[in-house]
């Protein structure tokens, strides 16, 4: 499977509008452009999410289960570790602060995006 090259413009552009943003809001721009530009990203986020998990279930369905399997253990065992790093960090920094909702979600997250974000973009050969 390849990747198209609808994926390489959609992250390039999140990319750069996620620079040009967070320099508007670091420098304090206040103006109309500035406004309409983080408005307008924010609007992109929302579509680009929407786009990603539509893409993700509809190509899911097409490729193999060898596939699914693989891609199923990688996010189980990047987020056991990451989970179990978190657990350990703030047992022994913060053990009075460990919140499991704030220790799990982190993790769950990182590994759902590393095993499946190239889904959405994928073609068959």
């Amino acid at each position: 499977m390849k990747k198209n090259f609808f994926a390489i413009l959609m992250y390039t552009l999140g990319i750069v509008g996620l620079i040009i943003t967070l320099f508007i809001i670091n420098k304090n721009i206040d103006n109309s452009f500035a406004t309409k530009f983080v408005l307008g990203y924010l609007i992109f986020l929302v579509l680009f999410v929407f786009y990603f998990v539509i893409g993700t279930i509809l190509n899911l369905r097409k490729i193999e289960w060898v596939d699914i399997r693989k891609r199923l253990y990688k996010f189980i065992i990047s987020f056991v570790l990451i989970s179990c790093l978190g657990l350990i960090y703030y047992y022994f920094k913060k053990p009075s602060e460990i919140n499991f909702q704030k220790v799990l979600f982190l993790p769950f997250a990182i590994s759902l995006g590393s095993a499946f974000s190239d889904l959405p973009f994928i073609k068959k050969k």
